[in-house]
């Protein structure tokens, strides 16, 4: 591989990578937390 293409592969393979991660942990806190606040769901039981 050229030089070129190590600076084209890192081009692609960093944003990716990224958003991967990124994909991962919003996932991870999402699945930590449950779909909506407990703060929520109090206050909408009280309105009911």
């Amino acid at each position: 591989m050229g030089d070129k293409a190590w600076v084209q592969f890192l081009f692609v393979a960093v944003p990716v990578l990224s958003l991967v991660g990124a994909w991962l942990a919003l996932r991870a806190v999402g699945g930590r937390n449950g779909r909506r606040p407990q703060g929520k769901q109090q206050r909408e039981a009280k309105e009911q």
